[in-house]
């Protein structure tokens, strides 16, 4: 797909990605420079592959291969979420598109706060990427809430929370039927918004996964996360040659999946939480959405 549009008249030359931003503001700002840099850009004919690349009032701009518009963000905390709650404990089926928490680049909308004004001072133990779908856990106020918060911390921290995504990925690609993937993770060297696999450096990251099915090129595959490092599955998953499908980071040459979506097709399905003393081996499931079939 080919979107062309000519740019508007500014009172001096402007930035190419600043341009292309300011008539899809959807496309977010990495997304934008990584098609400029790709080389999926021409002006009036000419590639060009610079984003601070100036561009004049009806210069013709055509971007080869656009980028997915980011997620929309909900505004409201809805009751459709809940997967259970017990008066204590809250799990949530987060939906993809919205942030976990707060970040540091400018107040937007995000499942803890919109939890807090649903239902008090709630603690979130962990989180998944904004893009990311399913399964979530929050403590609510009460009486339990500081003995459940010790008996998460302890859990999360011993590693005995066991955690079941499913994504769609790319074929072909270095995956077997079943295994483990043990490669560490560390800052990307050139983009402070990714990870990467490194051989200096980094930390210990874990991953078992099992290929539940495939059809047209693309696998469904089960993930166990053995570590929580930032973006692991989706680094380790490129790092196999299986680009998780919809991932504007580590995917930059998707293919079409055939139902239309554009989202990242990662989703958190199961988290099963361990037995100690008075609290129960407990599992919460969020099962995937429909297009991941």
């Amino acid at each position: 797909m080919t979107i062309k549009f000519n740019v508007p008249k500014f009172n001096k030359p402007i930035r190419l990605d600043n341009v292309v931003r300011s008539q899809y503001p959807n496309w977010g700002r990495n997304a934008v420079q990584s098609t400029i840099e790709a080389g999926n850009v021409k002006v009036n004919g000419k590639k060009v592959s610079r984003c601070s690349w100036k561009v004049r009032a009806n210069d013709l701009v055509e971007m080869l291969d656009p980028p997915a518009e980011k997620p929309t963000q909900p505004s409201t905390f809805d009751d459709s979420w809940i997967i259970a709650n017990d008066g204590a404990l809250l799990a949530i089926d987060k939906p993809e598109g919205l942030l976990s928490e707060p970040t540091g680049h400018g107040q937007r909308e995000n499942l803890l706060d919109l939890t807090i004004a649903r239902f008090g001072a709630v603690n979130l133990f962990h989180r998944l990427d904004r893009d990311t779908s399913g399964v979530l856990l929050f403590t609510l106020p009460g009486k339990q809430q500081h003995a459940l918060n010790q008996y998460l911390d302890r859990a999360f921290k011993a590693r005995t929370v066991q955690k079941e995504y499913v994504a769609l990925v790319q074929m072909p690609n270095k995956l077997e039927e079943s295994g483990e993937i043990n490669a560490w993770i560390g800052s990307h060297p050139d983009r402070r918004d990714m990870m990467a696999v490194t051989t200096r450096g980094g930390k210990l990251a874990l991953t078992k996964y099992e290929i539940e099915r495939e059809c047209d090129m693309v696998q469904r595959v089960r993930l166990w996360p053995q570590t929580g490092r930032t973006h692991q599955l989706r680094v380790h998953m490129q790092y196999m040659d299986a680009p998780i499908l919809g991932d504007r980071l580590y995917n930059k040459h998707t293919i079409n999946i055939k139902n239309g979506s554009t989202r990242l097709m990662l989703h958190a399905r199961h988290i099963t939480l361990p037995a100690e003393g008075s609290f129960p081996l407990q599992t919460f499931s969020a099962p995937a959405p429909a297009n991941f079939a």
